[in-house]
C-alpha cells in the first residue's frame, strides 16, 4: 500500500504545481493587460495634450496675423480704391508676411469677393483678379465679422484652413482679409514622430492627419444633406466623405471602455477652440501583447529562480575552484598589464636620452635670453627685454609640449575605446622619437590624409612607437620610414614601412613569439604586446611582405 500511496502523492503534487503555474499565468496576464491599457491611456492623453497645444499655437499665430491685417491702413487704402504705389506696397507686404509666417497665401477681397491684393501676386497662379464670393469663408466673414473654414483650394487643389476677417470703415464692412494655412510641415512632424494623429471638424471629417489616405474620411456617418452641402460648397472636392473603416468596423474605443482590450485602437480626444477635435490613436493589441509577454517572462523567471535555488547547493561545491580560477584570471590580467607597462618603460628608456637633448637645447637658450634680458633691463632697453621674454615663453611652451607627450605616453591606459585621430597619434610618436630620428638622419614620410579609428590613444601610440623604433634600430644611417593610411573593407590600415634590410624567413616565423628578439638589450615583447593591443581594439597587426625593407600594417576599425 505504501508505493501506490507515494505515487498518488507525487501525482497530486505535480498536478497542484501545474495548476498553480497555470493560475499564476492567468492572474499575471490579467494584471498585465489592465496595466498595459492604463499606461497606454496615460501616454495617449499626454500625447494628445502636447500635440493639441502645438496645433493651437500654430492656429492662433495665423489668427492674430489676420486680426492685425484687418486693422492695416494700407489694406483700407487699397479697398478705398488706391491702386497705385499703395497697392504695390501692400502686395509686397503680404508676400513678405506670407513667407515669414509660412502661410500658403494671404489675400484681400472687396465686398464682391474680388481679389485686389495677394501674397502670390507675382506667380502664374496668382489670386489677384479671382473672385471668391462663392466661398463660405467670404460670405460668413461678411455676415459675422470673422470665419474659419477648411477646404480644398480652387486653384491649387491643396487642402488648407482659410482664416477670414472682415475689414470695416465707419462701422460698415468694406472687405475681407484671408490667410490660407497649409499643415504639410505639421503633418510631416507627426509622421516623423511615429504617432497616429488627426484633427476633425465638428462634423467628424478628418482634415489634418499623419496618414494621408485618411484625409476627408469621417469618424462618423454624415447625413445626405450635410454631404450634399459640402460637395456644393466645394469644401473637399469630389471626395465621397466615407467613414474610416476602423471606425466603421468598430475597431476604435476609448481607454475607459470596458472592452477596450478587444479593440485594435484606443483613442485620446482633445477638444480644440475652433470646434475641432484632435484624435491620438494607440494600438492596444501590440501594447497588451508586449505586456503579457513580459509578465509571462517574469513569472517564468520566478519559477526558474526557484528551480535555480535548488541547484545552488550543487554549485557551492565548486565555489572554491571558481574563486581560484577567477583569482588566476585576475593575476594573468595584472601580469599582462605589467608587461605592457614594462614594454612602454623600456621604450621610454630609449627615448629618454633624446628627450633630454630636446629639452636641454631650449633650456640653454632660455638661460641666454634671460641673462640678456637682465642686461637690457639695466640699460633701459624695454623693447629688447620684451622680445627676449617672448622668446623665453615660446621655448617654455616647446618644453611643455615635449614633457606633456612624454607623461601621456608613460601614463597607464584607461582602456576606454573611442574615436582617435591617426594623425594626432603619429604626431605624438614623432615628438617622442624626434631626437633619435635626427641623430640617425632618418626621414619620416607622413600621410597627407587623416582617419579616425576605434582605439585608445595611449596604447595605440605605444604600438606605433614600437614599430617606428624597430625600424630605426634595424635601419642604417639615413633610413627612410613611410607612414601611409588606406581605407579598405570598412577598416583603416596604417602601414609603417622602411627601406632597411628587411626580415629574414627565420625572423618572420618568430616575429610574434614572446621573448624572441635580435636586440642585445631587448625584451622580445614589443611585437607580442602590440599585437594584443590591436586585438583589444578589434583590429590586428600583421607583417607585410614588401619587395624591399620591412613593413607592418596596423588594421583598425573605422570610427563611426
Amino acid at each position: 500500500m505504501g508505493k501506490p500511496t507515494s505515487k498518488l502523492v507525487v501525482a497530486a503534487t505535480l498536478l497542484a504545481g501545474l495548476l498553480l503555474i497555470a493560475a499564476s499565468f492567468v492572474f499575471s496576464d490579467n494584471i498585465a493587460r489592465n496595466r498595459a491599457v492604463a499606461e497606454a491611456g496615460k501616454r495617449g492623453d499626454v500625447s494628445a495634450e502636447l500635440l493639441a497645444s502645438a496645433l493651437e499655437r500654430e492656429h492662433e499665430r495665423f489668427r492674430l496675423a489676420t486680426l492685425v491685417l484687418a486693422q492695416d491702413a494700407d489694406a483700407r487704402a487699397v479697398l478705398a480704391g488706391d491702386d497705385g504705389e499703395r497697392l504695390s506696397a501692400f502686395n509686397k507686404k503680404l508676400e513678405a508676411l506670407s513667407r515669414d509666417m509660412g502661410a500658403a497665401a494671404i489675400y484681400l477681397l472687396d465686398l464682391k469677393g474680388l481679389t485686389l491684393a495677394s501674397s502670390n501676386y507675382t506667380r502664374p497662379e496668382t489670386f489677384v483678379g479671382q473672385n471668391y464670393g462663392f466661398r463660405p469663408y467670404f460670405r460668413e466673414a461678411l455676415r459675422t465679422g470673422h470665419f474659419e473654414h477648411f477646404a480644398l483650394g480652387t486653384v491649387s487643389r491643396r487642402p488648407g484652413l482659410y482664416i477670414a476677417r472682415q475689414l470695416q470703415a465707419g462701422g460698415k464692412p468694406i472687405g475681407v482679409i484671408v490667410s490660407k494655412v497649409e499643415f504639410d510641415n505639421l503633418e510631416a512632424e507627426w509622421r516623423k514622430a511615429g504617432v497616429t494623429v488627426f484633427a476633425t471638424n465638428a462634423n467628424g471629417v478628418i482634415l489634418i492627419t499623419s496618414n494621408r489616405d485618411w484625409r476627408f474620411k469621417t469618424v462618423q456617418p454624415l447625413s445626405k444633406a450635410t454631404q450634399n452641402k459640402m460637395l456644393r460648397d466645394l469644401d473637399y472636392g469630389v471626395n465621397p466623405l466615407e467613414v474610416l473603416p476602423i471606425y466603421q468596423q468598430g475597431q476604435v474605443g476609448t481607454f475607459k471602455d470596458a472592452d477596450i482590450a478587444s479593440k485594435k485602437y484606443a483613442e485620446a480626444v482633445k477638444q480644440l477652440t475652433n470646434d475641432w477635435q484632435l484624435h491620438v490613436l494607440t494600438e492596444t493589441q501590440e501594447s497588451i501583447r508586449v505586456a503579457v509577454a513580459s509578465s509571462r517572462i517574469s513569472v517564468l523567471a520566478s519559477l526558474l529562480a526557484l528551480f535555480a535555488l535548488g541547484l545552488a547547493m550543487m554549485y557551492l561545491r565548486r565555489s572554491a575552484a571558481f574563486r581560484a580560477e577567477r583569482n588566476l584570471a585576475i593575476q594573468q590580467r595584472d601580469m599582462s598589464e605589467r608587461l605592457v607597462q614594462l614594454n612602454k618603460l623600456a621604450a621610454l628608456g630609449q627615448i629618454a636620452a633624446g628627450v633630454g637633448h630636446e629639452i636641454n637645447q631650449p633650456l640653454a637658450a632660455i638661460s641666454a635670453y634671460t641673462s640678456n634680458a637682465v642686461t637690457f633691463l639695466d640699460r633701459g632697453q624695454t623693447d629688447d627685454v620684451r622680445d627676449n621674454l617672448n622668446r623665453v615663453i615660446g621655448l617654455a611652451s616647446r618644453i611643455g609640449a615635449i614633457t606633456a607627450e612624454l607623461l601621456g605616453f608613460a601614463r597607464k591606459a584607461t582602456g576606454t575605446i573611442m574615436a582617435v585621430s591617426l594623425n594626432k597619434v603619429i604626431e605624438g610618436a614623432l615628438l617622442l622619437l624626434r631626437d633619435r630620428i635626427a641623430t640617425l638622419n632618418a626621414v619620416v614620410h607622413q600621410p597627407k590624409d587623416d582617419a579616425f579609428v576605434q582605439a585608445e590613444a595611449v596604447r595605440l601610440e605605444q604600438v606605433l612607437v614600437n614599430l617606428m623604433a624597430n625600424a630605426l634600430d634595424a635601419g642604417q644611417n639615413g633610413v627612410e620610414i613611410t607612414l601611409s593610411i588606406e581605407l579598405k573593407d570598412g577598416f583603416v590600415e596604417l602601414k609603417v614601412a622602411d627601406n632597411g634590410p628587411g626580415l629574414s624567413i627565420e625572423m618572420r616565423e618568430s616575429l610574434f613569439q614572446p621573448f624572441s628578439t635580435t636586440k642585445r638589450d631587448g625584451l622580445g615583447l614589443g611585437l607580442v604586446i602590440s599585437r594584443d593591443i590591436m586585438a583589444d581594439f578589434g583590429g590586428e597587426l600583421v607583417a607585410a611582405t614588401p619587395e624591399t625593407g620591412a613593413a607592418f600594417v596596423m588594421r583598425l576599425r573605422l570610427a563611426a
